[in-house]
């Protein structure tokens, strides 16, 4: 059956929310009175920035064709127009945050590096140095503000905003340090290898240039990944690209041409002959196989691997 991602201008299931430079919400998740798991199906915000504050329960985070499972506490970070979803257990305990590209881009004006670092989809769970208190805190002071009528409400929510970025990037910044001085610098390298992926589009740069990039030759590059994942670099490059695909076929309505030029493939021959030698299957057939609930090929599961 057609699966038609779904894309929201307001918080997930609000269908009638208009695009706003100011838009923002806080809500609070409770534990539920079930005993099955719930979530958020795959979804995207074409123009919202959003922040999960899990604080208990089981969770996994749905952002490419394979879940990840979370550990409580942990904040998820979500940039706009990221397809994302979420399996809660009935015991999941937190908060959201969803807040407009524009107001982001107002709060962090003066401060561009935090708000391109903050373009990148990040799972934190490590909070030996900055509590996750600290951060949740700062949001329920947040939803108290939205939903005051004091006066200077703009001026305290830009300043707990604010606070909260910078507690946000310092976190980044010394969970980096941390891996650049750990005795595993491989997975570090690999993590910023797959950052460079995610910026670029399919096939934009050689892996000579992301290896200088990273600060290191492309031998090193290929070493790396090899070790982490057991393939070349050119092939993590190309199963990032079909993962890509993959949403795009089973998740819209697109067809095969505008996904080529979503993915900014110079012509949709040269998309469809990619994809068959990536999966074995054209797109069109990859497509129906998907729909008739056939699951991924093995190819593309070998590449999740």
């Amino acid at each position: 059956m057609k699966e038609i991602i779904a894309r929201y201008d307001g918080i997930y299931g609000d269908d009638k929310a208009l695009v706003s430079h100011d838009y923002l919400c806080s809500q609070i998740i409770s534990p539920r009175n079930r005993t099955a798991d719930w979530g958020l199906k795959p979804h995207l915000h074409g123009n919202l920035f959003q922040m999960f504050f899990l604080e208990a329960g089981r969770a996994s985070f749905h952002a490419a064709a394979e879940p990840v499972d979370l550990t409580t506490p942990c904040l998820v970070l979500i940039p706009a127009n990221t397809v994302h979803g979420f399996t809660f257990s009935p015991q999941v305990k937190g908060r959201t945050l969803t807040l407009s590209e524009a107001l982001m881009d107002t709060i962090l004006q003066a401060t561009p590096a935090v708000l391109v670092e903050l373009n990148s989809v990040y799972i934190l769970s490590d909070f030996e140095d900055i509590p996750f208190s600290d951060l949740l805190t700062l949001e329920q002071q947040i939803h108290t503000e939205i939903n005051s009528d004091l006066p200077g409400k703009q001026l305290a929510l830009n300043a707990y905003f604010k606070l909260l970025f910078v507690k946000i990037f310092r976190l980044l910044q010394l969970t980096r340090k941390k891996e650049e001085d750990s005795p595993n610098r491989a997975m570090h390298y690999f993590r910023e290898f797959q950052k460079c992926i995610a910026r670029s589009a399919p096939f934009e740069k050689k892996i000579s240039e992301f290896a200088q990039e990273l600060k290191i030759t492309p031998v090193h590059l290929n070493r790396i990944c090899q070790t982490v994942k057991g393939k070349s670099a050119l092939e993590i490059v190309q199963a990032h690209t079909v993962r890509k695909a993959h949403n795009l076929l089973v998740y819209t309505s697109l067809s095969v041409s505008e996904i080529a030029y979503e993915l900014q493939f110079a012509d949709p021959g040269y998309f469809a002959r990619f994809f068959r030698k990536q999966t074995g299957l054209s797109p069109i057939a990859y497509r129906a196989k998907a729909y008739r609930g056939e699951g991924q090929p093995r190819a593309l599961r070998a590449m999740n691997n």
